[in-house]
């Protein structure tokens, strides 16, 4: 695994625990949510803009992503 898999594998796991916890969600129904709407392969997709600032603004920018798809968490 190179170091930006690592990082980019860091990140979604930081943003799946904020996520989990923001929304008081279980680790089950939150992981299906992520599933469902490729929330991890946005991160990785988007992981070189996501970087550069804080986990919870990456975490805002998956908010925005499901908001687009109509779910509000």
């Amino acid at each position: 695994m190179s170091q930006q898999q690592i990082a980019i594998a860091d990140m979604q796991c930081w943003v799946f625990r904020k996520a989990q916890k923001k929304w008081n969600m279980s680790p089950k129904k939150c992981a299906e949510l992520f599933k469902k709407y490729d929330l991890l392969g946005f991160i990785s997709d988007c992981y070189d803009l996501l970087h550069v600032s804080s986990y919870q603004c990456a975490l805002n920018e998956v908010e925005d992503v499901l908001r687009s798809k109509g779910v509000f968490v």
